[in-house]
């Protein structure tokens, strides 16, 4: 198997929020000569990372702000303390949440306006945490809250870190198969359930049996359940060996203890990254290992809505090849 380097905690939310349909913004489309493929750009926004997880440049209501990129969330989420910034004020009733440590109950707030990239999407809703987010010093926007799955699988969704740019594609107009990519790539068979607002898919650890997996970028560390561990062999005492913590960000407030453990490998559709640190929960609330937005730091991956996914690894994109076409 092609060979990666070492892989250098949260949570899927479940709430149910209305979301204007994004694949409908008009964008540019893009042509791909002799082979009649169009691609629709529906946003495209400057990537980053911290602390792991990925962060993208947007605006609410017309104010620059960022957001952290969470595929595991089942929605989008704002920090209460920038409701009155932006202008919001907070709807009645409350939504149930559950995450890594238990359950809360959240406002709900709509916003009139968003904006990604040249995309523009009105009368949004968005949960509202009192989780505190990282706090950044200007020039920096602030960092509002984070954009969930309800956004983010609506289409075509590119994260290409090495080159810090994430793409919304429409790609209906193009009967080949993504990604419009040179160069050796990985392909990972995916689910995309919209009632869950998942992208599922399995793993192998050490040469395990499959794992069900769930791809979760708002996850700094692949996460997997103490239960999941056990069968894999670890030990009481081989986690007494691990360094522990339980001031992870997560949603809920129950005390978990995380261990960071290393594996010999992990296999996810046909390459193997090699002497990876795993998050192992205490808690048993998750049914399905987190695939964590570690990797992102030097590969490039493409969620399509067509049952697959494609992985590259910075040493594998040619240098005289743009990240998309332009």
């Amino acid at each position: 198997m092609p060979r990666s380097p070492i892989l250098r905690p949260r949570r899927p939310a479940l709430l149910v929020i209305a979301m204007a349909a994004f694949g409908l913004i008009a964008g540019c489309d893009t042509p791909s000569p002799d082979k009649g493929c169009e691609i629709g750009t529906i946003g495209r926004m400057p990537l980053y990372s911290l602390h792991n997880v990925p962060v993208v440049r947007a605006s609410l209501n017309h104010h620059p702000v960022l957001f952290e990129v969470d595929t595991g969330a089942f929605n989008s989420v704002l920090s209460d303390r920038y409701i009155d910034m932006l202008g919001l004020t907070l709807a009645s009733g409350y939504v149930r949440v559950t995450g890594a440590k238990g359950t809360e109950f959240q406002n709900v707030t709509q916003v009139d306006d968003i904006g990604l990239g040249g995309a523009t999407n009105t009368n949004h809703g968005f949960a509202v945490t009192s989780s505190v987010f990282a706090t950044l010093r200007p020039p920096l926007p602030p960092l509002v809250g984070l954009l969930g799955a309800e956004i983010l699988l609506a289409s075509d969704l590119v994260m290409d870190m090495p080159h810090h740019e994430m793409q919304l594609l429409d790609m209906r107009r193009c009967p080949l198969p993504a990604p419009l990519w040179k160069g050796p790539l990985h392909r990972v068979a995916i689910t995309s359930d919209l009632d869950t607002m998942k992208i599922g898919l399995t793993i192998s650890i050490d040469g395990s049996k499959p794992i069900k997996a769930v791809l979760d970028t708002g996850a700094s560390r692949t996460i997997l359940p103490l239960r999941f561990a056990r069968r894999l062999g670890v030990t009481d005492a081989m986690l007494a060996q691990d360094r522990s913590d339980t001031q992870f960000k997560a949603i809920g407030s129950d005390k978990v203890t995380a261990w960071h453990h290393r594996f010999k490998s992990l296999t996810l559709g046909d390459f193997t990254i090699y002497d990876p640190e795993v998050f192992i929960l205490s808690s048993d609330d998750l049914d399905y290992a987190l695939f964590g937005a570690d990797f992102l730091k030097e590969h490039r991956l493409w969620v399509t809505t067509r049952g697959e996914m494609y992985v590259q690894h910075i040493s594998e994109i040619p240098q005289e090849t743009p990240t998309l076409p332009q």
